[in-house]
């Protein structure tokens, strides 16, 4: 995600707290959500998670679609892990695309996870109605547990292939860390552009490292998936398909 001056110091603040032991909200939701887990045994059960992680993706074949979404249902260590990586981030260069729309719109976190971006922003944007997307896994069954009640959130889950699960559109997406991992990257990024209001933000990344649960297939398409999105969508942080390290984009659909 870009981090802007504002997001830069809002993360140090947050680390400054992380060291004195005061930021300390992600673990508590774990603590709750795994039966009052103790800080002690969060450390035990992500260090064998990562372990374990390290080798799940090679221990059996993955030939096809259903094989590569297995991989994230096989093991709950990628719930610790967001929890503990996204501890100290900040989303203000998302809140200004939704300031920008209004008090009130919709907002879409395509590739959720345990939904962090959501997590942050909704308590700033009370107003907004949230569709947090992603594969049947603990790390979704957790972000629907975290927003137990929650009237303006929805989950959504993707089919395989062209099945895809978007049926409104929306003033804002962020599709973070999601298009390596996916068969068809081309077609998810014309799903999210279809589903984007005029005038819409569409926050992504789509790096370059094939192998392993960065899909081969999905790296035969990023060049025409970066095409497309380059000559439908304004490129505010346009995506190069020779930019092998570039983390971070920002398209605005045309009105």
């Amino acid at each position: 995600m870009m981090v802007t001056r504002r997001d830069y110091f809002c993360r140090r603040w947050h680390q400054v707290l992380d060291k004195l032991g005061l930021n300390r909200g992600w673990f508590r939701e774990l603590a709750v959500y795994y039966r009052h887990m103790t800080i002690q045994e969060f450390w035990v059960r992500y260090t064998l998670g990562r372990m374990d992680a390290a080798t799940l993706w090679d221990r059996k074949p993955r030939t096809s679609e259903s094989d590569y979404r297995s991989f994230y249902s096989e093991t709950d260590y990628f719930v610790l892990r967001q929890m503990y990586h996204s501890r100290n981030e900040c989303y203000y260069v998302l809140a200004d695309s939704m300031r920008s729309a209004g008090a009130a719109g919709d907002f879409c976190e395509y590739g959720c996870g345990v939904s962090p971006i959501t997590a942050w922003l909704r308590p700033r944007f009370p107003l907004w109605r949230y569709t947090l997307v992603d594969l049947p896994s603990p790390m979704l069954e957790f972000a629907r547990w975290r927003f137990r009640g929650a009237s303006n959130i929805e989950t959504k889950e993707p089919g395989l292939g062209a099945n895809l699960p978007l049926t409104r559109n929306y003033d804002v997406i962020t599709c973070m860390d999601v298009l390596e991992h996916v068969i068809n990257p081309l077609e998810v990024v014309k799903h999210l552009a279809g589903h984007l209001k005029p005038g819409g933000d569409l926050h992504l990344n789509f790096i370059y490292a094939p192998g392993g649960e960065n899909l081969i297939e999905s790296a035969t398409q990023r060049a025409e998936a970066i095409s497309y999105l380059n000559t439908f969508l304004r490129g505010v942080v346009p995506l190069r398909a020779d930019a092998s390290e570039q983390v971070y984009a920002r398209y605005v659909k045309p009105r």
